[in-house]
Formats: C-alpha cells, sequence, structure tokens
C-alpha cells in the first residue's frame, strides 16, 4: 500500500474541514447504517478517504464513555480500511455517527464497521458504473 504500512490513521486521513463538513451534511451525500454506526459519505476531488468520527453528548453525557467510543470507531476503521480501498477511483469523505445510548464490546463495532465499509463500497461502485 504505502511505506508506512495499510494500518495507519494519518493526519491527512482525518476529516477536519469545516467547509467540507457543512457541504457533507448540507446535501449531496448518500447514507449507509448499520445500528448503532450511520455513515454519511461522498466522492471527492482529494483522490484520498477521509473519515470523522462523532458521538453524540445527548446519548453519552460522560465524555470518557463518548471517547472510548470514537477510539473503538477509529480503530476499526483502521484495521479495515484495506477492504474499501482497492475499489475507489477517487476519493471519499466519510462521517461515522453512532446512533444509539448503549456502548457495544469491540468486537461487535468491528463487525458492524465490515458491514458499514461493504455497504459503501458497494454504493460506491453503483455510482461509478
Amino acid at each position: 500500500m504505502d511505506s508506512v504500512g495499510s494500518h495507519t490513521f494519518r493526519k491527512a486521513e482525518r476529516l477536519c474541514s469545516r467547509k467540507v463538513l457543512e457541504e457533507l451534511f448540507g446535501g449531496g451525500h448518500q447514507s449507509v447504517s448499520a445500528y448503532p454506526i450511520r455513515a454519511v459519505f461522498m466522492p471527492n476531488e482529494e483522490g484520498m478517504v477521509r473519515i470523522m468520527v462523532s458521538v453524540s453528548k445527548r446519548y453519552f453525557k460522560r465524555a470518557v464513555k463518548r471517547n472510548r467510543i470514537k477510539r473503538q470507531l477509529r480503530e476499526a476503521y483502521r484495521l479495515q480500511k484495506e477492504t474499501l480501498l482497492p475499489q475507489l477511483q477517487g476519493g471519499l469523505d466519510i462521517a461515522f455517527l453512532w446512533t444509539s445510548n448503549e456502548e457495544l464490546p469491540t468486537e461487535k463495532v468491528f463487525q458492524k464497521m465490515q458491514n458499514i465499509l461493504q455497504r459503501i463500497q458497494e454504493s460506491v461502485v453503483k455510482i461509478e458504473n
């Protein structure tokens, strides 16, 4: 993949531009979900996949719990992102949103992330063809 390795999550892969986020959530996007994870995504011109992770204070008042779920989501993505990358022609911006008030074990989060990435891949292939 690259010289650093395929299981990395570098700064360049993080989606943090306010303008891009407004565009992503404003319209012109697609979404897929595997409860309790929802992914909102759209193509980009950067040529790489950039992601953001969000867990609402509405579901978890304590930052400790929100941060744990965000770590689980990022780790699940980091270890499985190579399943998504080979089929992509261009770049993709993805926002992963947690939509439940219950915590899940890490193995379940991995399964849900795998399901989400597979659905995103199917949607993108459908669009490109």
